[in-house]
């Protein structure tokens, strides 16, 4: 990560001339003690980064730079090059196509033909399979509210279909497993608050600007799902259950059962929403066993379901 985040300071250095430090620890989110420390280094490498103190100081590069093709390792360049193009069809493609083209330009002669075989060897792909036509246009405009410090203004539904009008401050974009998420402080609210993107609608920029305040990235996820009150379930599942099984929550014991194209799990189950959709969105490859009164709980919402489409 040090090698990219080095490679990105040169470029936003390049590109903006000058900023202070504490505005560069926010884009990269890291610690300003760390920006300074990675100046340090980029000086050592013989890269002329300087930093002047005062209102109107900041971190600066000398004016011509040109970044030395030895700098970076082929290694580096491969790296950079699959992190950024896992990118490309998620925020501003073309910018980010015209900073591959940059970096491809600092590959030796000598090593362009392995360092290209290397970086088609692995590709990321960030798309779902399915398409989201309002997915793009929304990343775009909060990216650019975010470079611009613009307020954003939405209307957001949240998982019980209450809607709400949102004015807030974006400081954050975050892709968690298929879900774009938005950091940002509500000014509705007073208070930091996460927002799922494809629960906002009609999101607007606005003219009006603010001053950033102190923002502390953290971590986006949950607590783990077999948490300490989870319950032991016997479930018969197919095939293709286990690899979903095992896709999500990791290695789970599967043994044989008295149907040659099933076997039983113990699955660690929690008794929320989201755990009795995640068995009922197997449909009839999986049936519960046991507990008896997780089994009595599934075929009641069965039940429930069947009700609604024989009404």
């Amino acid at each position: 990560m040090k090698t990219e985040r080095l490679l990105a300071i040169i470029m936003i250095l390049l590109d903006r001339k000058q900023i202070s430090a504490s505005r560069l620890a926010n884009i990269l989110e890291v610690s300003v003690r760390t920006i300074y420390r990675d100046i340090n280094s980029l000086s050592e490498a013989g890269i002329p980064v300087t930093s002047s103190p005062g209102v109107n100081g900041g971190i600066q590069i000398m004016d011509n730079y040109k970044i030395d093709k030895q700098f970076f390792t082929s290694s580096d360049i491969t790296a950079l090059l699959i992190a950024l193009e896992s990118l490309s069809n998620t925020i501003s493609p073309i910018q980010i196509s015209q900073t591959v083209e940059k970096i491809k330009t600092l590959v030796p002669t000598q090593f362009s033909e392995e360092i290209q075989f290397k970086t088609n060897q692995i590709v990321i792909d960030l798309t779902p399979w399915t398409s989201n036509h309002t997915l793009q246009p929304f990343l775009e405009i909060i990216k650019t509210a975010m470079d611009q410090q613009r307020l954003l203004y939405f209307e957001y539904e949240d998982n019980l279909g209450r809607k709400t009008k949102r004015y807030v401050e974006p400081y954050r974009l975050v892709l968690k497993e298929i879900s774009w998420y938005l950091q940002a402080y509500c000014l509705n609210k007073n208070d930091f608050r996460i927002f799922k993107i494809s629960r906002i609608v009609d999101l607007q920029l606005s003219t009006e600007a603010f001053i950033p305040r102190a923002f502390q990235a953290k971590p986006l996820g949950k607590e783990p799902f077999f948490g300490s009150d989870f319950t032991l379930t016997t479930l018969k599942v197919t095939h293709k259950v286990k690899e979903q099984l095992i896709d999500k929550f990791g290695q789970l014991t599967f043994s044989p059962s008295n149907d040659p194209d099933k076997q039983i799990v113990h699955f660690p189950f929690m008794e929320d929403e989201f755990g009795y959709n995640l068995l009922l969105g197997f449909g009839n490859q999986c049936e519960c066993l046991a507990p008896i009164h997780v089994r009595a709980e599934l075929k009641r919402r069965i039940e429930k379901l069947l009700e609604q489409y024989q009404a």
